[in-house]
């Protein structure tokens, strides 16, 4: 029997669970043709909330384009990728991608490929030269599409916090700014794993993508949502678990999406029939012992501040700067108090919220408290 439980991909049907205000949301911007930047920490379901929504409201007449600039690392990648996501989107005629391409972009070079079972694909290969010639042809090309066709495009852009890594980073995104700020056929989802640099990418005025959307700042899932939902996976499947447990469970990740379901699947495949505490805190410190070479790899990464710093956190301090919590943790001075906290946020180890810092990854946290800090309780704060 298959787990009912997802992780590690786009969480769907029925292991998606909760999100119903910003389904709800995110379809109405998309509805309406309002540009979305979608910010979170990592694994809180973004791609999972946009891959639904996408599939609720795709029609004849509304397109959706997904594009994941995960392995985009250059300018020149990005125009390629994207004009061919574009007309793939658009079109579900193979005849009609070639048209597209040489219709709206000078110089093209398409390329078709063909996969096992006859799939057909489309990739464009444009050598630089032509890039510089024609990038406001590629940018424009979903509104031109769009108007040609007589439809709507959403174009989604996963791992959008790349192109601030690109050469010449903010000349590239005020080109894009320029272009799409002007489409009225088209609006625009962006989102991403990398937090701190989507803040900075979409909050900062002195930065070209400043206010080109609606914010989405997705909460967490309530522990009553979890709990309902790990109760009904399990009775699906012929097994149970009491709703005191499932609280349990998703108390002892911190409602993380990922972790709740990760946790919730390692104990589905050690319940026979009825999951119980005990066997919740045996799944719990295998999740542990399966994410601890990562959670080393990690900690081997910090500087000595940053690593006392991270104790002082896990030690309950919130004045990372007074006196008393540098001595207590060798800080040495604020100023390299200040120095490490930008470190730790820059690492999407910690996040800032009215002053306070907290650690992002509550698995590791728990192997951090128990295998640096020596605490043998595995419990959440």
């Amino acid at each position: 029997m298959q787990s009912p439980f997802s992780f590690g991909r786009a969480v769907k049907n029925e292991s998606f669970t909760n999100r119903e205000n910003e389904i709800r949301k995110l379809s109405g911007n998309f509805a309406n043709n309002v540009n979305t930047i979608i910010i979170s920490p990592r694994r809180w379901g973004k791609s999972s909330l946009v891959e639904k929504v996408a599939a609720q409201v795709k029609t004849r007449q509304l397109k959706v384009v997904r594009i994941d600039l995960f392995s985009i690392r250059t300018e020149e990648e990005f125009y390629n990728a994207f004009g061919a996501a574009v007309i793939r989107s658009a079109s579900g005629k193979v005849e009609e991608w070639l048209d597209l391409a040489k219709k709206f972009i000078r110089a093209v070079t398409p390329r078709f490929t063909v996969e096992l079972g006859d799939k057909q694909s489309f990739d464009l290969s444009l050598d630089l030269d032509a890039i510089r010639k024609h990038s406001r042809e590629i940018l424009d090309l979903p509104e031109k599409i769009a108007e040609e066709k007589k439809i709507r495009l959403v174009v989604c852009i996963d791992e959008f916090q790349n192109v601030a890594t690109f050469q010449n980073a903010l000349a590239f995104q005020k080109k894009l700014r320029s272009a799409w700020q002007h489409h009225q056929q088209v609006c625009y989802c962006l989102y991403g794993s990398k937090q701190h640099m989507l803040m900075e990418l979409f909050n900062k005025p002195s930065h070209p993508f400043y206010r080109f959307g609606e914010l989405m700042l997705l909460p967490k899932i309530s522990r009553e949502k979890w709990v309902s939902f790990l109760v009904r996976q399990f009775r699906k499947t012929g097994k149970s678990i009491e709703a005191a447990t499932a609280g349990g469970l998703a108390a002892s990740v911190q409602d993380h999406p990922y972790y709740v379901q990760q946790l919730a699947h390692i104990l589905w495949t050690r319940t026979p029939k009825a999951a119980d505490e005990e066997t919740v805190a045996l799944a719990l410190e295998d999740m542990i012992s399966q994410n601890a070479i990562l959670y080393y790899r990690e900690v081997e990464e910090l500087n000595n501040t940053e690593l006392r710093l991270l104790k002082a956190i896990c030690s309950g301090a919130s004045q990372y700067s007074s006196k008393e919590t540098i001595q207590r943790f060798n800080l040495g001075t604020s100023a390299n108090v200040i120095k490490a906290k930008r470190g730790l946020i820059q690492k999407e180890i910690t996040d800032e919220q009215n002053g306070t810092l907290s650690i992002l990854d509550p698995v590791f946290e728990l192997w951090f408290r128990r295998e640096i800090m020596g605490d043998i309780k595995l419990t959440s704060r």
